[in-house]
C-alpha cells in the first residue's frame, strides 16, 4: 500500500509531496519528493518505533546542514578542492565544505524536487523518483537523468536502485544519507550499537577527510570491525584519524567487489543490544562511508520537537570511494556517455 499526502511547500510555492509505503507486516517508510528523502521508517502499525532521524517541516529540512535522509548527488562524499580531470579536461565543481566539494556541491540533489514517475502497490510497494541535472550543473559535465526506486518487501527490506544516463562523459556517485537509530530516532546516542563491517581495507584520510590514496588493511587497527564492535569503542579510540573526525567518518572497501558487478555484497550489520534490532546492509557499490553523526546539531529540532545531538544516529552510505576522480587506483566513478549506470543497496531490518 502507498499513501500520498502534501508535506509542505518550498518558499517559491512548489509543493513537497509525501509517499508512505506499507508492507504486509505493517512496516512503513515515508519518502518525500524533496531530496528523495527518507523521512521516517516505522517498525510496525501497533508499536511504531521510527528508526530514522528527520524533521516535521520543509523549512527545517532546508535549514538542515547534515543531509538527514537525503538522496545525494551528483557526487556523494568529497572531491578535493572540487577539482578533477576527465578525458584530459580540467573541471572545477561547486565547493561547500573547507574548500572541497561535498555531496554534489552547494546545490546538489538533496534540496531539489524529484518527480514521481511510477507508483506500484503490488506485489510489493515501490516508488520511482526522477531528476534531471543539466550540463554544467554545479560544474559537472553532461545532462544527467537519474531515477531512484525505493521498494519495501515483506522481508522488511528496503531496496534502493539507482539508474542514470548522461549525454557526455561525467562522474557519478549517488548515495542515501539516512541517519539510523535502531532504538528510535528520539532515543539519544547510538554509541552502544554494535557494528560489524565486511571490509578488510579502508581508505586513510587527512584532517579534511580526503583520502590519501592508500588502500590500507584494517587488521590490527581501530578500523578492524570484522567482529561486533560498539560505536563507543571506536569513537573513543585515540587514533589520530578518529580524533580528527570526532568519531567514525571513513570509507571502508567492501570485500569481494568486482568492477561492474550486479551482485549485492554483504557490507555491514549494525545491532542495538537493547532493542534487539539489527540493520543489515548489502550493496553493489565498492565502498561504504560509516558515519557516527559526529556533527549532528540541536537545531533545527527533529520530529516531534526532538532535540538531536552528537552521535544520535549512524549512516552506512554505499558509494564509490571519496575523491575517486583524483585517485586512479580507486574503482572508477566515471560514467561514459550514453551508458547506463545501475547500482543497488538494501537495508533489511530484523527485529
Amino acid at each position: 500500500m502507498i499513501e500520498k499526502s502534501e508535506f509542505g511547500q518550498l518558499p517559491n510555492g512548489q509543493s513537497v509531496e509525501s509517499y508512505t509505503m506499507t508492507n504486509n507486516n505493517g512496516m512503513s517508510i515515508e519518502i518525500l519528493t524533496l531530496g528523495a528523502i527518507i523521512r521516517s521508517w516505522k517498525t510496525s502499525l501497533h508499536n511504531p518505533i521510527d528508526i530514522v532521524l528527520g524533521f516535521d517541516s520543509v523549512d527545517d529540512y532546508l535549514a538542515d546542514q547534515g543531509y538527514l535522509g537525503r538522496t545525494v548527488g551528483r557526487y556523494a562524499n568529497r572531491i578535493e578542492k572540487g577539482q578533477f580531470s576527465l578525458n584530459g579536461e580540467a573541471y572545477q565543481v561547486s565547493t561547500n565544505l573547507q574548500g572541497n566539494s561535498l555531496h554534489g556541491g552547494a546545490d546538489g540533489f538533496h534540496n531539489r524536487i524529484w518527480q514521481v514517475s511510477h507508483i506500484q502497490d503490488t506485489p510489493v510497494p515501490a516508488i520511482i523518483l526522477e531528476i534531471t541535472s543539466i550540463d554544467g550543473d554545479q560544474g559537472f559535465s553532461g545532462t544527467l537523468k537519474v531515477a531512484v526506486e525505493f521498494t519495501l518487501d515483506d522481508q522488511d527490506c528496503l531496496t534502493i536502485e539507482y539508474r542514470a544516463k548522461s549525454d557526455k562523459d561525467t562522474v557519478f556517485n549517488p548515495t542515501q544519507h539516512s541517519y539510523f537509530n535502531l532504538a528510535g530516532h528520539d532515543s539519544g546516542p547510538v554509541i552502544e550499537h554494535q557494528i560489524t563491517a565486511f571490509a578488510g581495507h579502508y581508505t586513510p584520510a587527512n584532517k579534511e577527510a580526503i583520502p590519501t590514496g592508500e588502500i590500507k588493511p584494517v587488521k590490527g587497527s581501530v578500523f578492524d570491525l570484522s567482529q561486533p564492535t560498539s560505536f563507543k569503542t571506536a569513537i573513543e579510540d585515540k587514533n589520530p584519524e578518529i580524533m580528527a573526525a570526532s568519531g567514525l567518518d571513513h570509507n571502508w572497501c567492501i570485500d569481494g567487489f568486482e568492477n561492474e558487478q550486479d551482485k549485492m555484497l554483504l557490507a555491514a550489520v549494525v545491532a542495538d543490544p537493547h532493542s534487539g534490532r539489527k540493520l543489515i546492509t548489502h550493496t553493489t557499490m565498492p565502498g561504504m562511508q560509516i558515519y557516527t553523526g559526529n556533527f549532528i546539531g540541536d537545531s533545527p529540532k527533529g520530529k516531534n520537537r526532538t532535540t538531536y545531538g552528537q552521535y544520535h544516529g549512524f549512516c552506512v552510505e554505499s558509494q564509490f570511494y571519496p575523491n575517486s576522480p583524483n585517485q586512479p587506483n580507486f574503482p572508477s566513478a566515471t560514467l561514459k556517455a550514453n551508458q547506463e549506470f545501475v547500482s543497488k543497496t538494501s537495508y533489511q531490518l530484523l527485529q
